[in-house]
């Protein structure tokens, strides 16, 4: 006797709440679940503590872990949310923050890892673009070292073997130069800000 398809199984059901409800156990255990912004609060706060922890074991200013976050060996760009720090606090301190970053940034090894080496030079640059105008003076008391880390790659480069230094050493050598040509620039035409550019009009 045929008595047509069997029915499916009823489906398990979520303990405290229907499927895809925020309301259920298992959306308990997640902060901001149902949206609170108090949750979402706590945990930025908890974030917060966790950074201030960090720098207080690793006993570094938020200048030297920015440096030092600016300048890891991971290949890439420094990341937007450490230079931007930089440059925030060379306008916030203009008086301390950029010497303390020009010291940081020596303490950087520059003369193993071409990636570390153009990650530091390219927060210098940023700093020089816009940074306060303290940055300058600063950036300009650094000449010996650009010219130690010039002088280094350009002979690294000479005698490296082919690889990352060989293909590195060359950019290295012409961002330093670069820089050091800028810092003094700025040292030898003070009324030239930092950020001074101009364009010049298409003739007609």
């Amino acid at each position: 006797m045929d008595r047509g398809p069997v029915p499916p199984p009823p489906r398990h059901q979520l303990v405290g709440g229907s499927r895809g409800s925020s309301s259920g156990s298992l959306g308990a255990h997640i902060p901001g679940a149902d949206g609170s912004s108090e949750d979402l609060h706590a945990l930025g706060k908890r974030e917060k503590v966790k950074d201030k922890v960090k720098r207080y074991i690793a006993k570094l200013s938020f200048v030297e872990m920015s440096v030092m976050k600016a300048t890891t060996k991971i290949d890439g760009p420094p990341k937007e949310k450490h230079t931007r720090r930089l440059v925030l606090e060379s306008w916030s301190h203009p008086d301390t923050a950029p010497a303390e970053t020009v010291h940081a940034l020596s303490r950087i090894n520059m003369l193993n890892s071409p990636v570390v080496t153009l990650k530091a030079l390219s927060t210098v640059h940023e700093l020089m673009q816009r940074g306060s105008p303290a940055v300058l003076p600063a950036v300009g008391g650094w000449l010996d070292y650009l010219s130690l880390v010039q002088s280094h790659w350009d002979r690294n480069g000479n005698n490296a073997d082919y690889g990352l230094s060989e293909v590195c050493s060359p950019l290295v050598v012409a961002y330093a130069r670069l820089l050091a040509a800028k810092a003094r620039f700025h040292s030898e035409h003070r009324a030239f800000e930092n950020n001074y550019s101009f364009d010049e009009e298409a003739e007609g």
